[in-house]
């Protein structure tokens, strides 16, 4: 489909899929505020090229196109299960729910859910206000199944196999929490080999060498499940107990929200004092002038 009015066209079908679409709606999705003086004729080709591309995608729907009219709008006619956000959806929810107790079976899961993406959400139809919504939250399905697929491979103790992958998602994603956590602890378990890597430089590392390197130094220098047992040593890659990761996890997310509270109460305890300090400057000065 090279006609980018059809691609957008067939995505908002689709999020609307077996509702009618009004034709307001599908005008305002295709040209916004310059939508041509005889927008509804303009549409109607539109709409009459693409089922006709539907036609010939299935003849044997030539007499039951997908795409029909109905009132004053269009709907699009397919099963739940003919869609690829569905089927993602489906596998990424199934994975979640195994990922603590068999994350082999999750990552595999993920994995194929991960593979019906054949580049950005609704690509090439994101540009109405109401796919674009639809195809940012998808992203952000996608992100969070990219998320738990690294959970996964590290309760797998696949720590400098997932190093690589989590340094790219840090330095284009360095708003998530959840991918700097994972990369700290992948650093840290990898061994010597892979802590050695946070001393490179800052500029090296995208930017976000300092954050990494402040949670591994804070656990790393109090012990427990931070510490490396023998730090001069490379450790395995499979560790015995794999689902102790998750709790490794959970042990960085905790004193990542520990350090941010300290944080938030120096500030707030900051902004207290220069309050005070105003306070009593006033009633100094109101108590001299009646003085």
């Amino acid at each position: 489909m090279n006609s980018p009015k059809q691609r957008v066209l067939l995505g908002v079908l689709l999020v609307r899929l077996d509702s009618v679409v009004p034709t307001d709606t599908l005008i305002n999705e295709l040209w916004g505020r310059n939508a041509p003086d005889k927008a509804i004729n303009a549409l109607q080709a539109h709409v009459s090229r693409l089922r006709q591309q539907l036609i010939e995608a299935e003849p044997p729907r030539a007499n039951t196109p997908r795409l029909i009219a109905r009132g004053s709008g269009y709907l699009l006619q397919a099963g739940p299960e003919e869609l690829d956000s569905v089927q993602f959806r489906l596998r990424t929810a199934r994975a979640r729910r195994q990922l603590a107790t068999d994350p082999e079976g999750a990552a595999a899961l993920l994995r194929g859910a991960l593979g019906l993406w054949r580049g950005p959400a609704l690509d090439g139809a994101s540009h109405g206000p109401l796919c674009a919504g639809v195809a940012a939250r998808l992203e952000e399905e996608r992100l969070s199944a990219v998320e738990d697929l690294c959970e996964a491979s590290i309760r797998l103790g696949r720590h400098r196999q997932v190093i690589g992958r989590l340094e790219e998602l840090v330095s284009v994603h360095p708003q998530r929490e959840r991918f700097r956590e994972q990369l700290a602890l992948a650093l840290q378990r990898g061994g010597a080999s892979t802590v050695r890597r946070l001393r490179a430089p800052e500029d090296d590392r995208g930017g976000h060498g300092s954050a990494v390197r402040q949670i591994y130094e804070a656990g790393h220098g109090r012990g427990g499940p931070w510490a490396l047992e023998h730090d001069g040593e490379e450790v395995a890659g499979d560790r015995a107990h794999p689902h102790e990761e998750g709790d490794d996890l959970e042990v960085v997310r905790l004193r990542r929200r520990v350090d941010q509270l300290s944080g938030e109460q120096r500030s707030m305890r900051a902004e207290l004092d220069r309050l005070t300090a105003l306070v009593e400057r006033g009633g100094s000065a109101q108590r001299r002038d009646s003085a």
